[in-house]
């Protein structure tokens, strides 16, 4: 019974002490909540900056860096035009030294005929340009051509090509050595200008005439330039 009353006293205690407590807060409570709030001024108001325009452009990085698509790429690579190819270079015979100027014989490939070219004149898709003692200068599409003679001359192979290519002539026709009287066939090939180039195998001396053309014999760096002109 001594226990019991202990702990009851103990427990009267303990509830009067959180009364104490409990009356003690709700009166911080009411002098906290009783006293009128101090007001203070409002904090000075600045303008927002305005929402700019929306354009695609401010977008593009959206479009131009797609992580989903590597390949785009605004730089577009523009492949260089392709040049064209230089075609073969023309057959250089020799040069005659006539009245207009000198003359280059010239064909433009091995087994066509030989044509009289001046200086500034096209062979082909050349324009002959100068000729020195072993350089021919050549213009092909706005660019120089410099070759040695010996490269343009008729190789081995292309003689035989132009032989196949002349007409077939009888054996005593062709070992005939043409003479002074001349035979009945023209010695020449007609150059243009007003010039024929003798043939080869024509031994007939300067000054021979036939149908209307003299034979004509001119010294030159490189030997007789040897051309018929028109006497009429």
């Amino acid at each position: 019974m001594l226990l019991d009353l202990a702990l009851a006293a103990i427990v009267a205690v303990l509830a009067f002490q959180v009364r104490d407590k409990w009356h003690e807060a709700k009166k911080r409570s009411r002098e906290m909540f009783s006293q009128p709030l101090k007001q203070f001024p409002p904090p000075p108001y600045a303008a927002l900056a305005g929402v700019p325009k929306v354009t695609a452009a401010t977008y593009s990085d959206v479009a131009l860096k797609y992580v989903f698509s590597a390949d785009r790429n605004p730089t577009v690579i523009v492949d260089p035009p392709q040049e064209k190819p230089m075609p073969a270079l023309p057959v250089f015979y020799g040069i005659m030294t006539l009245r207009d100027g000198a003359t280059a014989i010239m064909s433009v490939k091995a087994g066509e005929p030989s044509l009289g070219v001046h200086f500034g004149d096209k062979v082909g898709e050349f324009t002959l340009i100068s000729v020195n003692d072993d350089k021919v200068t050549l213009e092909w599409n706005g660019k120089p051509v410099v070759k040695k003679i010996s490269d343009l001359r008729p190789h081995r192979d292309d003689n035989q090509v132009a032989v196949r290519a002349a007409p077939t002539v009888q054996p005593q026709q062709q070992s005939a050595p043409l003479s002074a009287e001349l035979s009945e066939a023209s010695p020449w090939n007609d150059i243009g200008g007003g010039f024929r180039a003798c043939r080869p195998g024509d031994n007939s001396p300067a000054g021979t005439e036939k149908d209307g053309w003299k034979k004509v014999l001119v010294p030159t760096p490189m030997g007789n330039g040897c051309h018929w002109e028109s006497v009429r």
